[in-house]
């Protein structure tokens, strides 16, 4: 009998402070201000208080001119896609559904076949027809004379 109140107990315990642990995860997902910090990623909380205020200036400033570097690069290489028609030179071309071999077949295009390209300077070329859109390598594909 002294072993079934001795695990009883055990049980007791641990059902509140499972119970408890609940309670305290719902209030921390449920406070606004343990959702700010959690999504923010980063370790905030354990933050040295001796950093000056001209140290947090100067990361946020990075982050910034970071942001724009990173706009500007996604500019240039818009700028470095050009648009053309060039003709399929075999007889059956594979379209994959992405820029490679391992990427699942959307299409298939025929010999003498026109297609609209994207070209980003990479060996493998968007197309599109009427039908579907895809990814071909370069060496299938000719300039429209």
């Amino acid at each position: 009998m002294n072993r079934k109140g001795i695990l009883f107990t055990i049980l007791l315990i641990l059902s509140a402070g499972f119970i408890a642990f609940v309670a305290i995860m719902q209030h921390n997902f449920m406070n606004p201000e343990f959702q700010v910090n959690s999504q923010s990623g980063s370790a905030n909380e354990h933050q040295d208080t001796t950093e000056s205020e001209d140290d947090h200036e100067e990361e946020g400033s990075a982050s910034v001119d970071e942001t724009d570097r990173e706009q500007a690069e996604e500019s240039e290489e818009d700028n470095r896609i050009t648009h053309s028609k060039r003709i399929v030179n075999v007889d059956s071309l594979n379209v994959r559904s992405g820029p490679g071999t391992e990427y699942e077949i959307s299409g298939i295009l025929t010999l003498n076949q026109e297609v609209d390209v994207e070209d980003d300077g990479s060996e493998w070329l968007k197309v599109t027809t009427p039908h579907f859109t895809g990814f071909v390598n370069e060496k299938y594909l000719t300039e429209e004379q």
